[in-house]
């Protein structure tokens, strides 16, 4: 692998020292620049001559540079292959480490607030003093109520070492408080652990990045503690991430032998293995059509490897494999390098993994035929309309609305437009306006998912069966 990581640096090293001297050959006649380069280059060193002479406004060659090494990129067709400007390189690297400067706050739109939903334990927002439910008004003071959140994380984000004041709203009584807060590394952790009972473990890789395996082996240390003896590992919507981060968790469930075979352009095969011991874990892997790239890795080595038992959906099938470049100011580039096989050499690009118990949910949206709900329309006693009847249709949703739906905002609607407001502890006017519109989406969303996950249901099922016979034999 590193041989072909080499090799890449090497050529995009040639490529790029040839579209460096360019300004320099330029200089030179044209007959000379015909008999020292290819006639492919010597276009291209026209084409950027002629761009910048003609072209209405002035233009560098530094932008022309990196629109060119763009157009190579995306040449290949590959949806895997990508330019990032320098700018871009340093988020999507951040992206996928997991690690980034800033306070440690995991944040949300909630109520027209950006409202603090957690705190990680030991990061500088925990030890300022910001607790989940604060709302954030002030950032260095300037008022971030009308800023979207995208905005406000960027404004939150900073290098190690610097400071950021923030500005909440706590509590009913609508405190201002004020938090100065020095910003640091913050390493996300991508493990939800728990122990279901019955010697049962639950634990969610979201992703792959710098900290899974450190987290990981935490959580197993705490299930060996707490008489775990089977774990249901999930895997769904993962998107991949760091290789050797899979190929270390795979390790702490198969035994010695084949984790994943890389193959190379030139036919190269490379073989990551386990040296470890049989896994005293018995295990069922949730897996579905969002798990891909290096949760399939995973989950194949599972599966060939006898390990554990598959439950799900079939997987998304990304069967290649990325390495990232940097070019300095030029920015970067992830490339697909490579193909890579499961244990019993099956190539699953493009086709995925069929789990070995299949468990299909119900993909349906329960909401997909209401009537828009106009979320800008005051609604009250004696309206009559389209708008009275989507919210009526999310009422009945709820089991609120005795009646069926009729577009008629009478006595019924009025009753359990007030039972909502009840619920979520604001006023009971039987009014709709915007803070009922907030409690009824937040209350849709809460029944949503809160409906049994079947699949994970299965693979409780499925490990207590696997336990039961461990025992017996």
């Amino acid at each position: 692998m590193k041989k072909h990581c080499r090799l890449l640096k090497d050529t995009l090293t040639i490529v790029l020292i040839t579209f460096l001297s360019v300004n320099l050959l330029l200089c030179s006649s044209a007959k000379a620049a015909e008999e020292k380069v290819p006639d492919e280059i010597y276009f291209l060193m026209q084409m950027e001559n002629f761009l910048k002479t003609n072209y209405v406004e002035d233009v560098s060659d530094l932008d022309l540079l990196r629109g060119a090494i763009k157009g190579m990129i995306e040449s290949l067709d590959d949806p895997y292959s990508e330019y990032f400007t320098p700018e871009e390189f340093e988020e999507f690297n951040e992206e996928v480490s997991g690690n980034f400067g800033g306070i440690g706050v995991i944040i949300t739109l909630k109520d027209k607030y950006i409202t603090v939903v957690s705190v990680i334990e030991g990061s500088p927002a925990e030890k300022a003093g910001i607790k989940p439910g604060d709302k954030l008004i002030e950032i260095d003071g300037s008022n971030v109520t009308d800023l979207p959140l995208s905005s406000i994380l960027d404004r939150i984000k900073g290098d190690k070492g610097t400071m950021v004041n923030i500005g909440v709203i706590r509590g009913e009584d609508r405190q201002v408080l004020r938090f100065e807060v020095e910003r640091d590394i913050i390493k996300t952790n991508p493990i939800t652990a728990k122990i279901l009972g019955q010697g049962i473990g639950y634990i969610k890789i979201s992703e792959f990045n710098e900290n899974t395996v450190e987290n990981l082996d935490k959580a197993l240390n705490s299930f060996k503690k707490g008489g775990v003896l089977g774990i249901v590992l999930d895997l769904r919507n993962n998107p991949g991430g760091y290789l050797d981060q899979a190929v270390e968790v795979a390790s702490r469930f198969v035994h010695k032998g084949p984790i994943v075979n890389i193959v190379s352009k030139d036919g190269t095969i490379q073989s990551y293995n386990s040296n470890s011991q049989v896994s005293p874990y018995q295990l069922a892997v949730l897996v579905n059509g969002g798990s891909a790239s290096a949760s399939e890795i995973l989950a194949g080595a599972i599966k060939d490897r006898e390990a554990g038992v598959l439950v799900g959906e079939r997987t998304f099938g990304k069967g290649m494999v990325q390495r990232t470049l940097s070019l300095g100011t030029l920015g970067g580039i992830k490339l697909t390098i490579a193909h890579y096989t499961t244990p019993n050499g099956t190539n699953i690009n493009k086709t995925g993994i069929t789990p070995d118990i299949v468990v299909e949910t119900d993909k349906t949206n329960p909401l997909k035929d209401f009537v828009p709900l106009n979320t800008q329309k005051t609604l009250k006693y004696g309206n009559i309309g389209l708008d009275v009847l989507a919210v009526q249709q999310r009422l009945q949703f709820l089991n609120l609305l005795g009646t069926a739906p009729d577009g008629v905002f009478g006595p019924r609607t009025q009753q359990a437009v007030k039972a909502l407001q009840k619920q979520a502890g604001i006023s009971a006017t039987g009014v709709v306006d915007s803070k009922f519109y907030s409690a009824l989406n937040d209350a849709i969303y809460k029944k949503i998912v809160s409906q049994e996950d079947i699949q994970l249901r299965k693979a409780i099922d499925v490990l207590k069966e696997m336990i039961k016979k461990s025992r017996a034999a």
